[in-house]
């Protein structure tokens, strides 16, 4: 109690929803990242071939962004709670397909699965927002990034471990099984949330055979919410997608690259993951208590940077440059998407959230689909540099073009 009070000045943080929020995404970050630290790897075992791992990423990637225009409008039409609850059960059970996967298709299948589940992202991002005061809308943010990575870092620590006991094969398999585990928790505990939004007035279960049949509709009606919205929020939505599509198709290489070209032992990746989770924390937190006090553009331009000398000493780098390449990579990454999140909660009113969360991650996945293929493409077949060089290339003009276009609202959405 005395350190939510801290955290939350005359009125508590972590009180209600948004400390049930931070509690299942314990149970889920502190375990999502160990077979994650060598899930390429993994993939590669399973026959998959360096492009391949884009086409995995590809479909899981368009599966994502199919249902961000359906659960948008579901999370403004019907609430947000009971999504969440329920797909929460539908992403923890996916997890089998990757346990027991006997060949990359079937990876593929489970990815597929595991991201339809997703539909409940527009009204999580929403019900958070929700339960945040604008006034602690940046540390709230925050917060989530710093307890996120604090408890993410053991998790490359004890794929290691697994790797060296079991082999990368079935260590990462058990990897899985104790993800699968940890997200059945964590989908039990949000049964406890409570609504923050919902047109009928209660807990309303969600239409979602209608939605997708009114395809169309939810389209249309969210991207009508860029005409009512101030403009900053637009730049935001175009600046993020461009963004988000490049670090994400760089990602799916990251491990490999350490460790093929750059020769580092999978021992030594482990350890290169655990230290960005434990190094970017304190620093993502310090800034979002800034953002709340001086605005959120200029940290949001700053993450944008970040990435330009994370990627240049990844290229050249040697254990001790990645550790540094991937410090400046985590903090970058992470105040540029705490910064545009927290900057959509001020500027888009509560009862469009849902449309704009969903409209903006609809393209964001969309990007991400289609630069994994072009990122897959340029490591195989031209030069594995080229996709961090152009990751480090694009920054540049993308934080000039927010600084120019996108400003802190005078009033914040509540």
């Amino acid at each position: 109690m005395k350190l939510s009070g801290k955290l939350g000045g005359k009125s508590s943080l972590l009180t209600g929803n948004f400390l049930l929020l931070i509690t299942s995404w314990v149970l889920m970050y502190s375990t999502q990242p160990i077979p994650d630290t060598y899930s390429s790897l993994y993939y590669l075992k399973l026959g998959a071939t360096p492009f391949l791992l884009s086409v995995i990423f590809f479909a899981g990637s368009l599966a994502v962004a199919f249902v961000q225009f359906p659960g948008g409008y579901l999370a403004d039409s019907s609430g947000r709670r009971w999504l969440i609850v329920t797909m929460t059960f539908g992403l923890a059970l996916s997890y089998l397909f990757f346990i027991l996967a006997p060949s990359w298709q079937f990876i593929v299948l489970g990815m597929v699965i595991q991201n339809l589940c997703l539909v409940y992202q527009p009204a999580l991002l929403a019900l958070m927002m929700d339960s945040l005061s604008p006034e602690k809308r940046g540390a709230g943010f925050s917060f989530y990034s710093v307890v996120t990575n604090l408890v993410s870092l053991p998790a490359p620590l004890i794929a290691g471990v697994l790797v060296l006991i079991f082999g990368l094969n079935l260590g990462t398999r058990v990897g899985y099984c104790i993800v699968l585990v940890a997200y059945l928790l964590a989908a039990t505990l949000r049964f406890k949330l409570k609504e923050t939004f919902s047109l009928n007035g209660g807990n309303l279960r969600p239409k979602l055979v209608e939605a997708f049949k009114g395809y169309g509709k939810c389209v249309r009606e969210s991207w009508q919410v860029w005409k009512v919205v101030p403009r900053s929020a637009f730049h935001i939505f175009v600046s993020s997608t461009v963004m988000s599509g490049l670090v994400i198709g760089c990602m799916i290489y990251f491990v490999l690259y350490s460790t093929s070209v750059l020769k580092i032992s999978l021992t030594q990746w482990a350890i290169v993951m655990a230290f960005m989770y434990l190094s970017v924390a304190l620093p993502t937190f310090l800034v979002g208590r800034r953002t709340d006090a001086v605005g959120r553009k200029s940290f949001l331009v700053l993450g944008y940077l970040l990435h330009v000398p994370a990627m240049i000493i990844l290229v050249y780098g040697n254990f001790y440059g990645l550790l540094l390449a991937f410090f400046l990579f985590g903090f970058g990454h992470m105040i540029q998407v705490n910064s545009s999140q927290v900057l959509l909660g001020d500027l888009v009113p509560r009862e469009l959230r849902g449309k704009a969360i969903g409209c903006t991650q609809f393209f964001l996945y969309l990007a991400q689909a289609f630069a994994s293929l072009l990122i897959g493409f340029l490591y195989s077949f031209v030069s594995p540099q080229l996709p961090f060089f152009l990751l480090a290339a694009a920054a540049i003009p993308l934080a000039v073009y927010v600084w120019l276009k996108v400003f802190d609202p005078a009033v914040k959405e509540v």
